[in-house]
Order: structure tokens, then sequence, then C-alpha cells
């Protein structure tokens, strides 16, 4: 690892614009997954309209509102993925995308194609410095 601290990415042009590539498809993705959760919530809704609602249907309520629950999770989760994405994406405008956090130390190329949005090395994660992502 290199030792040297930096205040500047040390990727050039070409290997940003890859990793705003990845991070674009990735909040694509996110933000898909986020329309597939909403829909199921609000097509269940509008299934469960209580003037209309039978035995069977009260007998599914139960198991719908823990889908609900898990699709509400889900969507909180991914929106703060989202957030990761887009403070990634930052990152790369003002120039200090493949920075650690922790330490100001370049993040290795094999950390950040892993974990594009990441903020902190394997170092600094190993040693307890880096926040939760």
């Amino acid at each position: 690892m290199e030792n040297t601290k930096v205040s500047k990415s040390p990727l050039d042009k070409k290997t940003l614009e890859h990793f705003r590539n990845i991070l674009l498809a990735k909040r694509k993705s996110a933000e898909e997954q986020i329309r597939i959760a909403s829909d199921n919530i609000y097509n269940r809704d509008s299934e469960n309209d209580p003037d209309y609602l039978t035995v069977s249907d009260l007998e599914e309520l139960g198991s719908g509102t823990e889908r609900d629950s898990f699709n509400y999770q889900m969507m909180d989760r991914t929106r703060k993925y989202i957030q990761q994405i887009d403070d990634a994406l930052e990152r790369i405008d003002n120039g200090t995308y493949g920075i650690c956090q922790a330490t100001g130390r370049p993040i290795s190329r094999a950390r950040l194609e892993a974990v594009p949005h990441t903020r902190f090395s394997i170092y600094a994660k190993k040693k307890g410095l880096a926040e939760d992502e």
C-alpha cells in the first residue's frame, strides 16, 4: 500500500469515466428496485380495498403486511445506497474519488471495482478506521 496521502484523485480521466459509468448503471438499477417495491405496495393496497375484502382476503392481509414491511425496508436501504452512489459521483466531479476518507491514501482499483461507491480503503476497514458503509 502506498503511504503517501493525496488530495486529488490518483485516477486518470478515462478510469474516472469508467467508474462514473459503473456508478450510473448501479444507480439506475437501484432506482428500478425502488420502483418495483413501490409498485408492489401500491398494487397490494389497491387490491385490498376494504369495501371489497372477502374472508380469504383478510387471511392474506397479515402476510401482505409483512411483505409491505419488507418492501419499505428494502426501499429505505436502497435510497441510502443511492445516496452513497450520488456521493461517489460527487467525489468524481470534485476530484477526490479514490481517496480513502479515513487515511487520505489512494483506494486500490480492485477495491473500487468491488465497491465503486466506497469511501474507504481495505486497510481502513480492517483497522476499524472506517464508518460502516
